[in-house]
């Protein structure tokens, strides 16, 4: 008999973490920075301990109740064992005191599991005899690195030990000057305008690289911890302790920093240096330089040193060099969550925290080099006529004009990939920009800055990194409220408005007349408008058609106007030719069924269900035509409103003007327009007979795939899961195919069986999302344009001309400063930009450079 051996881990070890975390609820603050769900060789032990880090992260209380319940909320209750189990691993652990040793241990064993599963990848590529020495023995250190860098331990550390030597020359030096109610920063004009560092503030200082945006935070901490006595904590991501030591050597001792650095010093610069090295060690200044931190590090370390030695300033060095606690599709994306997780540590240790963040270039192509809001937003902006379809009632509005506007309901992708209800908090101007127009296979059109991301199953990427060909996520379906319950239209009006739309002319100068070849459409649309309105119809008929005329029961004068050609004008839709034509607002706030009635009406007039016996091109065609491109993308819209996907595209004939046309495509989307819609007269007749015909015809699903670039992702968990290539195509009933099937996308249908082979959660998502995976076909520069952005707590992304697009991640800071050099070649003056303020007024500081000390001096010179 073979002998199996079961991997490294302690199911005692695991069930006492637990147990000592239930018991006492502070007991996670001594584990959760070094402790991840993952390392949990029991999966109901990992679920368990998602559920304390998620109650952990939201400041909610631990105990048997809540973790049940968070557990019950995400349909894991029964997985873990129920409540009984909860109950059980109290009994696990008398105390609480052990809890570190405990977890010790569970990290202990894991890192053994990663070692034997980085050990069988190795062997692996080892035995396939394509790849060569040099790949295997690359892959093998990396892996080897990557495990021991991941569990080196580090954490903040006094000033004193990052010193060569340590001197306790000062007293105790004068209290804080009176007048701020904050942490002082040493520069009196910046002070004046924010009172001092708040409280419960974050406050961003936004640069581009080697402008010292470093440096000048670090003066305001140095001056905060040396000057005031105030605890200070640093958060190096990119300097070493070291590093930023020498830096505050050279502006507490005032000597050349070059000399320092080549070791050129003088027994006056030894004298100086030694006073300073004293001062700064007394200092209660901490420096943690752990690279790659995660918020939930920070957060855990932040608080322990603000327990400890009551921490009143916190800065993070910088915003882009943090790693997210989650799974996310991009950085833009991450450092959103980072800087929102920034603002609530601020908010919970009533601190203020300065974040520095790197610009992009974009300041750099502008002729003024003045840096803007707009280019600290990784999200980038979009056209003012880009629209957002409000969830709670259908209607679509512009972004431009929700500017001032708050809480507005919209829909939001989550992370599993659904559209959900969310809130823009508001939305703003954010001057102008270069903009350019992608257009996709869908026949939607956006309008956007260079720098806005779109969702790829890559994750979040710039449009300026798009290119024809790519995928991007749009919806599926736009699922909204019941509409606007107080303004819907009766089911009469819709009929007439429908048909008026389509075959009707209400012109000023023309009587109101509806003209249509069925006398049954004819008589559909006289009773509808006889039941709603006073008029008196009449009908004339034509040697092909008829013409009926709606005229007023009433002689018309001054005041009195015709019921319909009011309606109509009440409506915003009357005067129009029929390239003008466009829906009403008031029908993208009615309910799915009033929705897809007026569509089948609409649908009579100039629509089309067209039978193909002819054996060539599709069996069935379904089309809206119209030579108003509005009105036909109106419709596409509508439609999404009920699940079903069209195609807008355009035709020219004869030199003719360009006729657009909403084309719904495909076996699955024409069954469900026919079951949902369907037509009236003798289009609808024809329905009948396509239905039937559809019936018999094989699904395509080349048309709704997964792109193809998820097949990096299968693989890799192919890979983590010890299957080989023919091992995986075998257990999916495949012949092997090696790597051909990697050229092209993925069915849902596919996927999912996919899912049951690999029980990843990201292919399930995958492949029951809400998203529909559209081509990028073109995208054209458009020039200069006002755009504007908006903000989506919690999502960071909104649906906007029903494309899933990403957020601004300025609106967690309270203070964004602006450092930069109005003339490059004037290597001492700097101007300090408030350009935002929450609490107060904004304004322009102006700074010396001192580069030899490192340091900025403000127009007072008194630092």
């Amino acid at each position: 008999m073979a002998n199996f051996k079961v991997p490294p881990h302690s199911d005692e070890a695991e069930k006492s973490v637990l147990g000592a975390i239930l018991i006492d609820k502070d007991a996670i603050v001594e584990v959760a920075e070094s402790l991840k769900a993952e390392m949990f060789y029991r999966e109901n032990h990992g679920l368990i301990y998602s559920a304390m880090i998620s109650l952990y992260e939201n400041r909610d209380p631990i105990d048997v109740i809540t973790v049940s319940d968070w557990l019950k909320k995400e349909k894991g209750l029964t997985r873990v064992g129920g409540m009984a189990y909860l109950s059980e691993l109290t009994n696990e652990v008398p105390t609480s005191a052990n809890v570190v040793k405990y977890g010790a241990l569970v990290k202990e064993t894991y890192i053994k599991r990663q070692m034997i599963s980085a050990a069988g990848t190795l062997g692996e590529l080892a035995f396939d005899e394509s790849n060569n020495l040099e790949t295997i023995l690359d892959t093998a250190e990396r892996a080897v690195f990557s495990l021991s860098q991941k569990n080196i331990k580090r954490s903040f550390i006094p000033i004193k030990e990052a010193l060569a030597e340590s001197f306790d020359r000062l007293d105790e030096l004068q209290k804080m000057e009176g007048g701020l109610r904050g942490v002082p920063t040493g520069f009196s004009d910046l002070d004046d305008v924010l009172v001092g560092l708040q409280d419960s503030n974050l406050i961003i200082v936004a640069a581009r690289p080697g402008v010292g945006k470093t440096a000048f935070a670090t003066n305001i901490a140095q001056f905060a911890a040396v000057e005031k006595k105030i605890p200070v904590g640093i958060f190096s991501l990119e300097m070493s302790n070291l590093e930023l030591v020498d830096r505050m050597l050279v502006g507490q001792a005032g000597i050349d920093a070059w000399k320092m650095k080549t070791g050129n010093l003088k027994p006056e610069d030894f004298e100086k240096l030694s006073e300073a090295m004293g001062i700064l060690a007394d200092s209660p200044l901490f420096i943690d330089d752990t690279p790659g931190q995660t918020i939930l590090q920070m957060r855990t370390k932040a608080r322990r040193l603000h327990a400890e030695v009551g921490l009143k300033l916190l800065v993070v060095d910088y915003l882009q060099l943090a790693v997210g606690d989650g799974r996310y599709e991009s950085r833009v994306q991450e450092v959103g969550a980072i800087s929102q997780g920034l603002k609530n540590l601020a908010r919970e240790l009533r601190i203020p925290v300065i974040a520095l963040s790197q610009l992009s270039r974009a300041v750099e192509s502008r002729g003024e080099k003045i840096p803007q809001l707009s280019d600290l937003r990784e999200s980038g902006c979009l056209t003012g006529d880009t629209l957002i379809v409000r969830q709670d009632t259908g209607e679509r509005v512009k972004i431009g004009d929700l500017v001032c506007k708050k809480d507005i309901p919209v829909l939001a992708m989550n992370n599993e990939m659904k559209l959900v209800p969310a809130k823009i908090s508001r939305a703003f101007l954010s001057g102008k920009k270069r903009i350019f127009e992608l257009k996709l296979k869908s026949g939607r059109i956006i309008r956007a800055s260079a720098n806005h991301p779109f969702y790829k199953v890559s994750g979040w990427t710039r449009l300026d990194r798009l290119n024809a060909g790519d995928h991007i996520g749009v919806a599926r379906e736009v699922v909204v409220g019941k509409g606007d319950t107080v303004r819907q239209v009766s089911d009469n009006r819709l009929v007439v408005l429908a048909h008026l739309i389509g075959d009707g002319c209400y012109l000023a100068d023309q009587p109101l007349h509806y003209t249509n070849s069925e006398m049954e459409l004819i008589e559909i649309v006289r009773r509808a408008a006889v039941a709603e309105f006073t008029i008196k119809p009449r009908i004339v008929p034509q040697s092909n058609w008829y013409h009926l005329y709606l005229p007023s029961v009433y002689k018309l004068a001054r005041g009195r106007r015709n019921p319909i050609v009011k309606w109509l004008d009440d409506l915003g839709i009357f005067d129009q030719r029929s390239r003008e034509k466009r829906i009403p607002e008031v029908i993208f706030l009615q309910s799915k069924e009033k929705v897809a009635l007026f569509l089948k009406h609409l649908w009579s007039t100039d629509g089309c269900v067209h039978i193909n016996s002819k054996g060539k091109g599709p069996k069935i065609r379904i089309y809206y035509a119209s030579g108003s491109r509005q009105l036909i993308e109106q419709v596409a819209h509508l439609l999404l409103r009920l699940g079903i996907r069209a195609r807008v595209t355009s035709t020219k004939k004869n030199g003719n003007e360009d006729m657009w046309i909403a084309v719904v495509q495909g076996k699955i989307e024409q069954v469900k327009f026919l079951q949902l819609v369907g037509v009236v007269g003798e289009k609808g007749r024809r329905a009948i007979e396509a239905m039937k015909l559809l019936g018999g015809i094989t699904e395509n699903p080349n048309d709704d795939v997964v792109p193809k670039e998820v097949w990096g992702e299968i693989e890799d968990a192919r890979r983590r899961a010890g299957l080989t290539t023919r091992e995986f195509h075998k257990r999916l009933d495949w012949a092997y195919s090696g790597t051909q099937r990697h050229n092209s996308g993925i069915s849902r249908k596919r996927l999912l069986k996919i899912h049951q082979v690999l029980p990843e959660k990201r292919f399930f998502d995958l492949a029951s999302s809400d998203i529909y995976w559209d081509e990028v076909v073109e995208i054209t520069d458009r020039g200069e344009m006002e755009v504007f952005d908006a903000t989506v707590p919690g999502h960071a992304n909104f649906l906007a001309n029903d494309m899933v697009v990403h957020n601004s991640i300025e609106q967690d800071a309270d203070v964004v400063m602006f450092l930069y050099k109005p003339d490059d070649n004037n290597l001492t003056d700097y101007k300090l930009n408030i350009s935002k303020h929450r609490n107060g007024p904004l304004s322009q500081i102006s700074l010396t450079f001192r580069g030899e000390k490192i340091k900025f001096f403000g127009t007072d010179r008194r630092r």
